[in-house]
């Protein structure tokens, strides 16, 4: 069982990512951690807002020049996949590059404002700065992505199996959606019913 979760900053991709994980006991990797680790190091893995600040916006100029950067992280995220068999996918391109058949693939969007003031009580800063963040880096990883792979980010959905709106909805109520579709999924493969947590215990 593969899980591939994209969305952009701040509609809760990580947070799901990783109860999703837990939940099922599935190895977690994060695609922006691999690229993180690359780039800034040790220090940028123990900051979850470092995609916002200067170190985010100098790897971004980085990714930019040296599109090298996220081929190794996306070869690496699909090695992981293949060798682990289940797996938890915390990225941006997964759902698009990863060749499975047990794969499902899950898109997060929300209300720039809401996904404004997630971001901001997460990095303690203010409203107004966080949304410029995060237009920068939704345009910027767009760009990128649209050079290296040609897909469109956010706009050709068409890899995905659910695209969950999570502008209303708190971490719980994203996850208890979220859940409740992977179970439906996969049993539908697998022709049987139930949590597939509870089966698997």
């Amino acid at each position: 069982m593969k899980i591939c979760l994209t969305g952009f900053t701040g509609t809760g991709k990580s947070t799901l990512a990783r109860r999703l994980a837990a939940h099922y006991g599935l190895a977690y990797v994060s695609g922006g951690n691999v690229l993180k680790r690359i780039i800034g190091g040790e220090e940028a893995l123990r900051d979850p807002g470092w995609w916002e600040r200067e170190g985010g916006k100098r790897a971004m100029e980085l990714r930019k020049r040296d599109p090298s950067f996220d081929r190794r992280v996306d070869e690496e995220l699909i090695r992981l996949a293949m060798e682990k068999g289940d797996v938890v996918l915390d990225s941006w391109t997964m759902a698009y590059l990863l060749e499975a058949d047990d794969k499902v693939a899950i898109f997060l969007k929300g209300d720039l404002g809401v996904r404004a003031e997630r971001v901001a009580r997460r990095d303690r800063t203010s409203v107004e700065e966080a949304k410029k963040a995060i237009i920068r880096k939704d345009a910027e990883t767009k760009r990128l992505y649209l050079s290296l792979y040609g897909f469109r980010l956010g706009e050709d959905l068409s890899p995905f199996n659910l695209v969950l709106d999570t502008t209303r909805l708190s971490a719980d109520e994203t996850f208890d959606v979220a859940r409740r579709f992977i179970d439906y999924w996969f049993n539908v493969r697998l022709g049987r019913e139930g949590d597939l947590h509870d089966k698997e215990e």
